[in-house]
Protein backbone atom coordinates (compact mmCIF):
# COMPACT_ATOMS: atom_id res chain seq x y z
CA UNK A 1 0.00 0.00 0.00
CA UNK A 2 1.42 3.15 -0.77
CA UNK A 3 1.84 5.43 2.50
CA UNK A 4 2.89 8.95 0.78
CA UNK A 5 0.88 11.59 2.08
CA UNK A 6 -0.33 13.44 -1.33
CA UNK A 7 0.11 17.67 -1.40
CA UNK A 8 -3.12 19.11 -0.19
CA UNK A 9 -2.81 21.53 -3.34
CA UNK A 10 -0.99 20.88 -6.42
CA UNK A 11 0.93 24.60 -7.49
CA UNK A 12 2.25 25.23 -10.64
CA UNK A 13 5.89 24.30 -11.27
CA UNK A 14 6.48 26.79 -14.40
CA UNK A 15 5.95 30.82 -14.88
CA UNK A 16 3.34 29.79 -17.32
CA UNK A 17 1.28 27.85 -15.02
CA UNK A 18 1.80 30.49 -12.70
CA UNK A 19 0.25 33.26 -14.73
CA UNK A 20 -2.62 30.83 -15.44
CA UNK A 21 -3.17 30.32 -11.83
CA UNK A 22 -2.74 34.00 -10.63
CA UNK A 23 -5.27 35.08 -13.86
CA UNK A 24 -7.71 32.68 -12.83
CA UNK A 25 -11.01 33.63 -10.82
CA UNK A 26 -10.83 31.62 -7.71
CA UNK A 27 -7.01 32.35 -7.47
CA UNK A 28 -7.17 33.49 -3.37
CA UNK A 29 -4.76 33.89 -0.94
CA UNK A 30 -3.25 30.84 -0.47
CA UNK A 31 -2.00 30.72 -4.66
CA UNK A 32 -0.50 34.26 -3.44
CA UNK A 33 1.43 32.94 -1.06
CA UNK A 34 2.85 30.10 -2.87
CA UNK A 35 3.60 32.11 -5.89
CA UNK A 36 6.18 34.13 -3.29
CA UNK A 37 7.54 30.89 -2.20
CA UNK A 38 8.03 29.93 -6.09
CA UNK A 39 9.68 33.24 -6.76
CA UNK A 40 12.00 33.10 -3.65
CA UNK A 41 13.19 30.08 -4.49
CA UNK A 42 14.99 30.74 -7.59
CA UNK A 43 16.02 33.96 -9.28
CA UNK A 44 15.33 32.04 -12.41
CA UNK A 45 11.80 31.89 -11.90
CA UNK A 46 11.77 35.64 -11.43
CA UNK A 47 13.21 36.02 -14.44
CA UNK A 48 10.91 33.49 -16.46
CA UNK A 49 7.68 35.33 -14.67
CA UNK A 50 8.89 38.33 -15.58
CA UNK A 51 8.97 37.32 -19.47
CA UNK A 52 5.90 35.66 -19.84
CA UNK A 53 4.07 38.37 -17.91
CA UNK A 54 5.18 41.24 -20.55
CA UNK A 55 3.93 39.07 -23.35
CA UNK A 56 1.20 38.60 -21.42
CA UNK A 57 0.71 42.38 -21.26
CA UNK A 58 2.03 42.95 -24.59
CA UNK A 59 -1.03 40.91 -25.81
CA UNK A 60 -3.71 42.58 -23.99
CA UNK A 61 -2.19 45.74 -24.73
CA UNK A 62 -2.96 45.14 -28.46
CA UNK A 63 -6.62 43.76 -27.59
CA UNK A 64 -6.06 41.05 -29.52
CA UNK A 65 -6.84 38.09 -26.65
CA UNK A 66 -10.75 39.10 -26.58
CA UNK A 67 -10.90 38.81 -30.65
CA UNK A 68 -9.44 35.32 -30.28
CA UNK A 69 -11.98 34.08 -27.71
CA UNK A 70 -15.02 35.48 -29.45
CA UNK A 71 -13.68 34.50 -33.03
CA UNK A 72 -15.76 31.84 -35.11
CA UNK A 73 -14.76 29.50 -37.90
CA UNK A 74 -14.87 31.20 -41.13
CA UNK A 75 -14.98 29.15 -44.53
CA UNK A 76 -11.66 29.87 -46.50
CA UNK A 77 -11.29 29.62 -49.92
CA UNK A 78 -9.45 26.95 -52.29
CA UNK A 79 -5.67 27.69 -52.21
CA UNK A 80 -3.90 26.42 -55.22
CA UNK A 81 -2.78 23.14 -55.32
CA UNK A 82 0.88 24.39 -56.50
CA UNK A 83 3.17 24.40 -53.89
CA UNK A 84 5.87 27.51 -53.83
CA UNK A 85 8.61 27.45 -51.44
CA UNK A 86 8.65 29.70 -48.32
CA UNK A 87 11.03 32.55 -48.04
CA UNK A 88 11.80 33.60 -44.73
CA UNK A 89 13.42 37.23 -44.52
CA UNK A 90 15.59 38.18 -41.69
CA UNK A 91 15.48 41.92 -41.04
CA UNK A 92 11.95 41.17 -41.16
CA UNK A 93 11.25 38.60 -38.24
CA UNK A 94 10.50 40.95 -35.80
CA UNK A 95 7.52 41.03 -37.41
CA UNK A 96 6.42 37.65 -37.16
CA UNK A 97 3.48 36.37 -35.43
CA UNK A 98 4.05 34.86 -31.75
CA UNK A 99 1.62 32.72 -30.50
CA UNK A 100 2.06 31.26 -26.76
CA UNK A 101 -0.53 28.81 -25.00
CA UNK A 102 -0.34 29.67 -21.41
CA UNK A 103 -2.99 27.88 -19.12
CA UNK A 104 -5.21 26.72 -22.30
CA UNK A 105 -5.52 30.51 -23.41
CA UNK A 106 -4.07 31.43 -26.95
CA UNK A 107 -2.47 34.75 -27.12
CA UNK A 108 -1.32 36.28 -30.38
CA UNK A 109 1.04 38.67 -30.85
CA UNK A 110 2.19 40.34 -33.99
CA UNK A 111 4.28 42.82 -35.31
CA UNK A 112 6.41 44.06 -32.48
CA UNK A 113 9.86 44.30 -31.68
CA UNK A 114 11.19 42.64 -28.98
CA UNK A 115 11.78 44.67 -26.12
CA UNK A 116 14.65 42.78 -24.11
CA UNK A 117 14.01 42.29 -20.02
CA UNK A 118 17.57 44.04 -18.43
CA UNK A 119 17.49 42.53 -14.48
CA UNK A 120 19.55 44.04 -11.67
CA UNK A 121 19.44 42.58 -8.01
CA UNK A 122 21.28 43.05 -4.88
CA UNK A 123 22.43 40.54 -2.60
CA UNK A 124 21.58 40.41 1.20
CA UNK A 125 22.96 43.71 3.17
CA UNK A 126 23.95 45.36 -0.34
CA UNK A 127 22.59 48.36 -1.80
CA UNK A 128 22.53 49.29 -5.84
CA UNK A 129 22.31 52.38 -7.79
CA UNK A 130 21.19 52.28 -11.32
CA UNK A 131 21.12 55.14 -13.82
CA UNK A 132 18.51 54.68 -16.85
CA UNK A 133 18.79 55.31 -20.27
CA UNK A 134 16.05 58.48 -20.03
CA UNK A 135 17.72 59.87 -17.17
CA UNK A 136 16.03 58.28 -14.30
CA UNK A 137 17.29 56.86 -11.67
CA UNK A 138 16.54 53.77 -9.19
CA UNK A 139 18.73 52.84 -5.79
CA UNK A 140 17.67 48.87 -5.28
CA UNK A 141 17.67 47.94 -1.54
CA UNK A 142 19.13 44.54 0.46
CA UNK A 143 17.93 41.37 -1.40
CA UNK A 144 15.91 43.22 -4.59
CA UNK A 145 15.03 42.25 -7.30
CA UNK A 146 13.79 44.20 -10.82
CA UNK A 147 13.40 44.16 -14.15
CA UNK A 148 13.30 47.05 -16.41
CA UNK A 149 11.95 46.99 -19.99
CA UNK A 150 12.13 50.26 -21.95
CA UNK A 151 9.02 49.91 -24.92
CA UNK A 152 8.41 52.38 -26.92
CA UNK A 153 5.09 53.41 -24.71
CA UNK A 154 6.29 53.26 -22.08
CA UNK A 155 9.16 52.75 -19.25
CA UNK A 156 8.28 49.68 -17.30
CA UNK A 157 9.71 48.41 -13.86
CA UNK A 158 8.85 44.76 -12.44
CA UNK A 159 9.13 44.39 -8.93
CA UNK A 160 9.49 41.10 -8.02
CA UNK A 161 11.98 41.20 -4.55
CA UNK A 162 12.36 43.70 -2.21
CA UNK A 163 12.76 47.42 -2.68
CA UNK A 164 12.99 50.21 -4.91
CA UNK A 165 13.34 53.85 -4.66
CA UNK A 166 12.57 55.51 -8.58
CA UNK A 167 13.58 59.04 -9.43
CA UNK A 168 11.65 59.75 -13.13
CA UNK A 169 12.59 61.69 -15.58
CA UNK A 170 9.47 63.54 -17.16
CA UNK A 171 8.63 62.35 -20.13
CA UNK A 172 4.48 62.87 -21.32
CA UNK A 173 4.78 60.39 -24.37
CA UNK A 174 6.20 57.61 -22.28
CA UNK A 175 4.42 56.49 -18.67
CA UNK A 176 6.68 55.47 -15.72
CA UNK A 177 5.28 52.48 -14.38
CA UNK A 178 6.25 49.62 -11.59
CA UNK A 179 4.30 46.84 -11.42
CA UNK A 180 4.04 44.74 -8.23
CA UNK A 181 2.33 41.52 -7.64
CA UNK A 182 -1.15 42.20 -8.60
CA UNK A 183 -1.29 46.08 -8.75
CA UNK A 184 0.45 48.60 -10.70
CA UNK A 185 2.13 52.45 -9.72
CA UNK A 186 2.16 54.77 -12.91
CA UNK A 187 4.10 57.98 -12.61
CA UNK A 188 5.14 60.77 -15.43
CA UNK A 189 7.94 63.05 -13.31
CA UNK A 190 8.44 61.77 -9.45
CA UNK A 191 10.38 60.23 -7.18
CA UNK A 192 8.86 57.18 -4.75
CA UNK A 193 9.22 54.29 -3.34
CA UNK A 194 8.09 50.55 -4.01
CA UNK A 195 8.26 47.83 -1.52
CA UNK A 196 7.42 43.69 -2.16
CA UNK A 197 7.46 41.85 0.86
CA UNK A 198 5.70 38.65 1.69
CA UNK A 199 3.23 39.47 -1.18
CA UNK A 200 1.44 42.73 0.16
CA UNK A 201 3.13 45.71 -1.73
CA UNK A 202 3.91 49.41 -0.01
CA UNK A 203 3.93 52.29 -1.96
CA UNK A 204 5.44 55.44 -0.86
CA UNK A 205 4.94 59.19 -2.63
CA UNK A 206 8.00 61.56 -2.09
CA UNK A 207 7.26 64.07 -4.94
CA UNK A 208 5.13 64.63 -7.74
CA UNK A 209 2.36 62.25 -8.53
CA UNK A 210 1.31 58.83 -8.67
CA UNK A 211 -1.61 56.74 -9.60
CA UNK A 212 -1.65 53.29 -7.74
CA UNK A 213 -4.35 50.88 -9.71
CA UNK A 214 -4.57 47.19 -8.69
CA UNK A 215 -6.88 44.06 -10.12
CA UNK A 216 -9.45 42.38 -7.82
CA UNK A 217 -12.81 42.13 -7.02
CA UNK A 218 -12.65 45.24 -4.48
CA UNK A 219 -14.61 48.86 -4.60
CA UNK A 220 -11.81 50.48 -5.16
CA UNK A 221 -9.02 49.93 -7.67
CA UNK A 222 -6.95 52.87 -8.65
CA UNK A 223 -5.78 55.90 -5.80
CA UNK A 224 -3.74 58.98 -6.44
CA UNK A 225 -1.37 59.39 -3.89
CA UNK A 226 -0.23 62.81 -3.19
CA UNK A 227 3.33 64.16 -1.99
CA UNK A 228 4.30 62.44 1.58
CA UNK A 229 1.70 59.90 1.57
CA UNK A 230 1.74 56.36 1.29
CA UNK A 231 -0.48 53.56 1.08
CA UNK A 232 -0.64 49.70 1.18
CA UNK A 233 -2.45 46.90 -0.94
CA UNK A 234 -2.46 43.09 -0.23
CA UNK A 235 -2.15 39.98 -1.91
CA UNK A 236 -5.62 39.96 -3.57
CA UNK A 237 -5.24 43.61 -4.67
CA UNK A 238 -7.08 45.45 -1.66
CA UNK A 239 -5.97 49.00 -1.49
CA UNK A 240 -5.55 50.42 2.10
CA UNK A 241 -6.20 53.57 2.95
CA UNK A 242 -3.30 57.37 2.65
CA UNK A 243 -1.18 57.14 5.57
CA UNK A 244 0.95 60.30 5.68
CA UNK A 245 4.56 59.94 6.17
CA UNK A 246 8.41 61.94 6.85
CA UNK A 247 10.76 62.22 3.99
CA UNK A 248 14.13 61.59 5.87
CA UNK A 249 12.30 58.66 8.01
CA UNK A 250 11.51 56.90 4.33
CA UNK A 251 14.41 58.46 2.40
CA UNK A 252 16.95 56.95 5.06
CA UNK A 253 17.40 53.72 3.78
CA UNK A 254 18.95 55.02 0.67
CA UNK A 255 21.55 56.62 2.29
CA UNK A 256 22.35 53.43 4.72
CA UNK A 257 20.64 54.32 7.51
CA UNK A 258 17.46 53.31 9.52
CA UNK A 259 15.12 55.70 11.21
CA UNK A 260 12.82 54.40 13.67
CA UNK A 261 10.16 57.10 15.75
CA UNK A 262 8.26 55.32 18.39
CA UNK A 263 8.26 52.19 16.50
CA UNK A 264 7.26 48.46 17.44
CA UNK A 265 9.82 46.13 18.51
CA UNK A 266 8.62 43.56 16.32
CA UNK A 267 8.76 45.60 12.73
CA UNK A 268 12.02 47.07 13.90
CA UNK A 269 13.16 43.49 13.65
CA UNK A 270 11.69 42.37 10.74
CA UNK A 271 13.42 45.72 9.06
CA UNK A 272 16.63 44.89 10.62
CA UNK A 273 16.36 41.00 9.64
CA UNK A 274 16.31 42.63 6.00
CA UNK A 275 19.79 43.42 5.86
CA UNK A 276 21.62 40.31 7.60
CA UNK A 277 21.59 36.27 7.52
CA UNK A 278 21.76 36.73 10.98
CA UNK A 279 18.10 36.91 12.28
CA UNK A 280 16.62 38.55 15.46
CA UNK A 281 13.64 36.57 17.24
CA UNK A 282 11.84 37.37 20.24
CA UNK A 283 11.79 35.23 22.98
CA UNK A 284 8.13 36.75 24.31
CA UNK A 285 6.07 37.50 21.34
CA UNK A 286 4.20 40.54 23.89
CA UNK A 287 8.29 41.81 24.07
CA UNK A 288 7.05 43.18 20.05
CA UNK A 289 5.23 46.21 21.74
CA UNK A 290 7.86 48.25 22.90
CA UNK A 291 8.10 50.84 21.22
CA UNK A 292 11.76 51.89 20.41
CA UNK A 293 13.04 55.41 18.26
CA UNK A 294 16.68 55.53 17.19
CA UNK A 295 18.99 55.98 14.03
CA UNK A 296 21.12 53.19 12.58
CA UNK A 297 23.53 51.74 9.90
CA UNK A 298 21.57 49.38 8.12
CA UNK A 299 22.59 46.17 8.82
CA UNK A 300 24.68 47.06 12.08
CA UNK A 301 23.26 44.42 14.47
CA UNK A 302 25.59 44.89 16.93
CA UNK A 303 24.86 49.12 17.66
CA UNK A 304 20.71 47.82 17.91
CA UNK A 305 21.43 44.84 20.08
CA UNK A 306 23.63 47.86 22.65
CA UNK A 307 21.04 50.34 22.62
CA UNK A 308 18.54 47.49 23.28
CA UNK A 309 20.56 46.12 26.02
CA UNK A 310 20.80 49.83 27.93
CA UNK A 311 17.72 51.64 26.80
CA UNK A 312 15.42 48.48 27.08
CA UNK A 313 16.72 45.99 29.16
CA UNK A 314 16.45 43.13 26.73
CA UNK A 315 19.12 40.67 26.23
CA UNK A 316 20.66 38.79 23.38
CA UNK A 317 21.99 35.45 22.91
CA UNK A 318 22.38 33.23 19.78
CA UNK A 319 19.99 30.20 20.00
CA UNK A 320 21.82 28.20 16.69
CA UNK A 321 23.68 29.57 13.66
CA UNK A 322 21.92 32.37 12.26
CA UNK A 323 19.77 32.82 14.84
CA UNK A 324 19.78 35.83 17.93
CA UNK A 325 16.87 35.52 20.49
CA UNK A 326 16.19 38.74 22.48
CA UNK A 327 14.61 38.50 25.89
CA UNK A 328 13.66 40.58 29.09
CA UNK A 329 16.56 40.27 31.28
CA UNK A 330 16.22 38.23 34.34
CA UNK A 331 17.00 41.18 37.33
Amino acid sequence: MNTATPSLQNFPDSAEGWLARLLSPDCDASDHAAFEDWLAASSQNALDYAEVERIHQLAGALGVDSALRSAEPRPTARMPTTRRKRTWHRPLAWAAALVLAVGGGLWLIADFRHVPLTPYATEIGKQRHVDLPDGSALVLDTNTLVQVAYEPSQRRIILLRGRVQASVAHDGNRPFVVTSGIGSIRALGTVFQVERQDGSTVVALLEGRVIVNTKGNHPRHAIELHPLQQLAYDVDGKLGSPKSIERNVAESWTQGRLVFKEERLADLIAEFNRYSNSQLVLSQSELGEIRVSGVFNAGDQSALLATLRQGWGLEAKSVDGNQIELSASKQ
